[in-house]
């Protein structure tokens, strides 16, 4: 009991130290147009509009009034009267990393079925375990290579004011 209940408030206390860094990082002006004009060439941009859709594409240029993204080989054109708010994807998925964490975690799953199912008597009694950690092992690579695959680091650099 007494874990449980050091684990929320050492929970509860890192969550209340980052609210003054969040509260700083809300002050600066995300309503500020030219953050988005400062965006590099071809970097990955997650625009929400208005009416709801979301288009994630790599950016040409901005002016005063207008997007311009490129979005599987066309050019897509967004009036700034239609964001609602802009989002800079930065760095590249690890795949890798991730289907590696995966795979360790499902051998180790899969291996405890397999003992928990193995039994002495019958001859192939340890081909359970063995099964167990290739079969979990293979699907939590899958598994994390699919998460990996979506972790990219977001950052919200403008909002409609």
């Amino acid at each position: 009991m007494k874990t449980k209940l050091s684990c929320l408030l050492l929970g509860a206390t890192l969550l209340l130290a980052q609210a003054p860094l969040a509260l700083v990082r809300a002050q600066t002006s995300l309503h500020d147009w030219s953050v988005v004009k400062a965006v590099g060439v071809d970097e990955q941009l997650i625009v929400k509009q208005k009416d709801g859709t979301t288009i994630e594409a790599k950016m040409i240029e901005a002016t005063d009034t207008n997007l311009t993204l490129s979005r599987k080989g066309k050019v897509v054109n967004i009036s700034r009267d239609s964001i609602q708010q802009i989002e800079h994807s930065k760095g590249k998925a690890q795949k890798g990393k991730w289907a590696a964490i995966g795979a360790g975690i499902g051998a180790g799953v899969g291996g405890g079925i397999g003992l928990a199912k193995n039994n002495s008597i019958i001859d192939d009694g340890e081909l359970y375990i063995l099964a167990g950690v290739v079969i979990g092992a293979g699907s939590g690579a899958v598994g994390g290579a699919l998460f990996g695959a979506s972790r990219r680091k977001r950052e919200l650099i403008y909002t409609a004011p």
